[in-house]
Order: C-alpha cells, then structure tokens, then sequence
C-alpha cells in the first residue's frame, strides 16, 4: 500500500460517501505522507495518530 492509492481511495469515499470528521490511522507511512494528510487537511478532516507501538487501540 502507498500514500498515492491511499490518498484516491479517500476521494473516492468522500466522492461516494460524506467525509468525516476525524481519520484516525497508525503512523505507517503511507498516513503520514505529505500527499495524504494534505489531502486530509484539505477537506477539513481533522487527523487522529494512534501512538507509537499501539497496535491494540483500535481492539
């Protein structure tokens, strides 16, 4: 997975859907990309980042 298929697959959902109101991600790179979260930061989506090693948040 890289930031540039990421980053047409959140069009894509925000084009079909309605977009949120905060992403949360880990900090794999293609999230923390410049691409992705201006893309992000452009549509008002405010950018959550589970912490470093914290795999188990979402669990």
């Amino acid at each position: 997975m890289d930031a540039e298929n990421c980053v047409e697959l959140l069009k894509n959902t925000i084009n079909k859907y309605t977009k949120c109101q905060i992403f949360n991600a880990d900090q794999g790179s293609q999230y923390t990309s410049n691409i992705f979260t201006k893309c992000l930061t452009n549509n008002d989506i405010r950018i959550s980042m589970d912490g470093r090693g914290r795999f188990v948040d979402n669990i």
